[in-house]
């Protein structure tokens, strides 16, 4: 007969473990199962564990089931005849809202239900997130990648050591080498979607990844970024400080006034609000609390996972911009959840051509939300910090800026030139020289980096043409003065 006596002292004290964890197991699962306590994801920042997503890919399947379950209908929008316009944000101007998409009562009605089904549906699942965290999120692909590169050294020149996540949809859009120790080195990480949705992965893309991007982070906190948006300040502390810390979601505004068509409203059920009771978004960059504004992100899931086919189109119905940037706030909207817009408009920052007859603008300027709702916009004294420049248009790719046509030169003398604007008023705007900084930048990951990148190796170095690198070096030691 075998004792615990015959097993040794070493041997007992390993019995003694393996039969006190089984009993701890067992007391787990009870409680999870009666009380249904939530688990949430605890991954290392690097190399994820085998394993380490059970609670992304359980949530994943969950929230999948319910979009595919609940499609807003089988009524296919039509396109509209005519775009909704142009139409500026002002605050005292109050305008028609543009009403060019036409919808019988039946397909409303259909939407609506469906999407209250949906949120209804949504309310039993939880968000999961590390407590505590907080991180800045991006997505890019393929051409984007150095570009997003570009900006995440940028932001480590600020002195901001957040981690970062960037979300792919599968390793299939580049090699080991981004992974596995380019973004390591930044104290940043790949998260593949495929390996949290399977399959799925592959039913999302462009503008759709940033809601699930936001959804599937690791942070509690995130400070959402596109990948040609780069940051001129350390934005740590925006976690800790109004607005974000009494909303739970901050946004910044568009140039225009937002065209949703009335019949969203009515499907979301939210009151139709006058033309100038907030702009348009802008959503290159978003600050978001998981644990405050789960429910809101799964209803912004649901207009990015239908957008194409419905949403995108109510929420513009055609006009300026279009995308996932009016679905963060409508989120919010639908399940009365807080969130707070920057109150400073957006600026254009570019260059002149042809002396100062022609002027084009390339990137957005967004401010610190910390001190823009202090500051008055006629004050020069209490004047708010930048935060953001997304260089939008073009982007800061130099195989895009130094094509035929492309904005690095001027084409009315075929020089070189800058393109946020001239020294003093970069110096005057920013504190610094924050263009001379970019290209500083864009140089190293175009002379150091830019084999690893498919997109850049596509220009040639020949004795008629210089390769990327070349290209990059001779312009900023013509606009910049080299180092």
């Amino acid at each position: 007969m075998l004792t615990t006596q015959s097993l040794g002292p070493t041997r007992h004290k390993l019995l003694i473990i393996v039969i006190a964890s089984f009993i701890l197991s067992c007391l787990a699962a009870v409680l999870q199962s009666r009380f249904n306590w939530s688990l949430h994801y605890v991954p290392s920042f690097g190399r994820a564990t085998q394993g380490s997503t059970y609670a992304y890919t359980n949530f994943g399947n969950a929230l999948f089931e319910a979009l595919e379950n609940h499609p807003p209908g089988t009524t296919q929008l039509e396109k509209p005849a005519y775009r909704a316009g142009l139409i500026f944000w002002r605050a005292t101007q109050d305008t028609p809202r543009p009403d060019v998409i036409h919808m019988n009562t039946t397909s409303v009605t259909a939407m609506r239900q469906a999407h209250e089904d949906y949120l209804r549906t949504v309310q039993q699942l939880t968000v999961p997130f590390r407590p505590g965290t907080s991180g800045i999120v991006s997505t890019a692909g393929d051409i984007y990648l150095p570009v997003f590169i570009i900006s995440l050294r940028m932001l480590r020149r600020t002195g901001c050591q957040l981690p970062v996540e960037l979300f792919l949809q599968s390793r299939d859009e580049h090699g080991s080498y981004l992974c596995d120790a380019l973004l390591p080195s930044l104290n940043a990480r790949c998260v593949h979607l495929d390996d949290i949705l399977g399959p799925r992965a592959t039913t999302i893309a462009k503008f759709q990844l940033k809601v699930f991007s936001m959804l599937f982070s690791s942070f509690e906190n995130v400070l959402f970024l596109d990948a040609d948006n780069f940051l001129v300040h350390d934005p740590t502390n925006l976690f800790a400080q109004d607005p974000f810390r009494s909303s739970g979601l901050v946004t910044w505004p568009d140039f225009w006034a937002s065209s949703a068509s009335k019949h969203f409203y009515e499907i979301i059920g939210h009151p139709v609000p006058a033309m100038n009771a907030l702009p348009s978004s802008e959503s290159g960059q978003l600050l978001v609390s998981k644990a405050s504004h789960g429910p809101a992100l799964m209803a912004a899931a649901y207009y990015n996972f239908y957008g194409p086919d419905y949403f995108y189109a109510l929420m513009t119905q055609d006009g300026p911009g279009g995308g996932d940037k009016e679905t963060f706030v409508a989120g919010a909207q639908a399940v009365g959840a807080p969130f707070h817009q920057v109150e400073h408009h957006v600026d254009t920052i570019g260059y002149y051509e042809q002396g100062h007859e022609r002027y084009h603008g390339v990137a957005m300027v967004q401010y610190d939300p910390t001190t823009s709702d202090a500051a008055s916009p006629s004050s020069q004294n209490n004047t708010p910090r930048p935060f953001a420049v997304h260089h939008n248009y073009p982007k800061f790719d130099p195989v895009e800026l130094f094509s035929a046509d492309g904005a690095a030169t001027d084409h009315t003398t075929g020089k070189g030139h800058r393109l946020l604007g001239d020294r003093n008023l970069t110096m005057q705007r920013f504190g610094r020289d924050v263009e001379r900084e970019l290209w500083a930048e864009i140089e190293y990951v175009a002379c150091t980096l830019g084999e690893k990148f498919r997109h850049w190796r596509t220009v040639p170095s020949t004795s008629e043409r210089n390769g990327t690198c070349d290209q990059v070096k001779e312009y900023r030691a013509t606009v910049f003065g080299g180092s």
